[in-house]
């Protein structure tokens, strides 16, 4: 009887908990649409399918997938996009059968927003006794990589794409999880940011990061010390964990990631002719959100 009552007290302050967290998720992001769709495919024969999620400027992230060839294909995909941030779920499974007139094709590219480390790509005199030389790694939000007196590159693509040919007769299958985010910095606060169009954008201070006033060089870079984010900056970062295989085909694998706050890079190719499977997870965190930031968590969709 007492374990009954215990039962039953637990039972209800887990539901009064639920309860504050959706009454009170929405006011922590009401200024933020969201955009959320959900699909789900059960198709067979000859197919073609181009689709793609995100803008390079808006949502952290873009997805591109082109599907094209013959197969039984199921594919399950949910869907959220607020402002600067991304997150997608998805269950993409096929068969090719073995009287098919060819085979079955998937590729998937994601396409990050957040910067990738820079490297100089002119000679730039500093002084008399100090040049910085081509291939020199320098920071990507430095005031005068910035405003473009020293020229740069990017070192690496910030791109994460799977190619996955399925033979006839076979099964083929990719499932991936991830999140993206990217606010906007400093650069776009001092010098602007153009669109597509070419036309600026301009961005309200709770929705962007900058580098604290009065810090000493030496802190500049630290996380806590030398940033100071925004009450609804939602962060820079990118989480991934991906499912991908194929019992006969081919497969290839692109990465090349790179962090511009801690110098750090991923580079990786893969191709394989014949039977694959690889399962990968990758975490590439730059910044955290402010306080009032959305997440895109599951409460926030009540």
């Amino acid at each position: 009887m007492q374990q009954s009552k215990f039962n039953t007290k637990l039972l209800s302050a887990m539901i009064i908990f639920l309860i504050l967290i959706a009454v009170t998720a929405p006011a922590i992001a009401q200024d933020d649409s969201k955009f959320t769709h959900t699909v789900y495919y059960d198709i067979g024969g000859k197919i073609s399918i181009n689709r793609q999620l995100g803008h390079p400027c808006t949502t952290g992230a873009v997805k591109r997938q082109s599907i094209n060839g013959y197969g039984e294909l199921t594919k399950a995909e949910t869907v959220k996009i607020a402002r600067n941030i991304m997150t997608v779920d998805e269950v993409l499974d096929w068969k090719v059968p073995t009287d098919a007139l060819g085979n079955l094709s998937v590729v998937t590219t994601l396409n990050l927003c957040n910067r990738p480390m820079s490297v100089v790509a002119e000679v730039y005199q500093i002084d008399d006794d100090h040049e910085l030389k081509v291939g020199d790694i320098i920071n990507t939000y430095h005031p005068l990589v910035v405003d473009g007196t020293i020229k740069v590159a990017a070192y690496t693509d910030q791109l994460w794409a799977t190619s996955i040919t399925t033979d006839p007769g076979n099964m083929g299958g990719f499932h991936q999880e991830f999140f993206a985010a990217y606010g906007p910095g400093p650069y776009e606060k001092l010098y602007g940011a153009e669109d597509e169009w070419g036309k600026t954008i301009y961005y309200e201070p709770e929705y962007m990061w900058e580098y604290r006033e009065g810090v000493s060089y030496l802190d500049r870079d630290h996380k806590t010390k030398g940033y100071k984010r925004g009450d609804y900056y939602v962060g820079n970062y990118f989480n991934i964990e991906q499912y991908a295989y194929t019992t006969s085909g081919s497969m290839r694998r692109y990465i090349s990631m790179s962090s511009p706050f801690e110098n750090t890079m991923l580079e990786q190719e893969l191709n394989v002719i014949g039977s694959a499977e690889v399962r990968e997870a990758f975490d590439l965190h730059n910044l955290k959100g402010g306080p009032k930031a959305i997440t895109l968590a599951w409460y926030e969709l009540f």
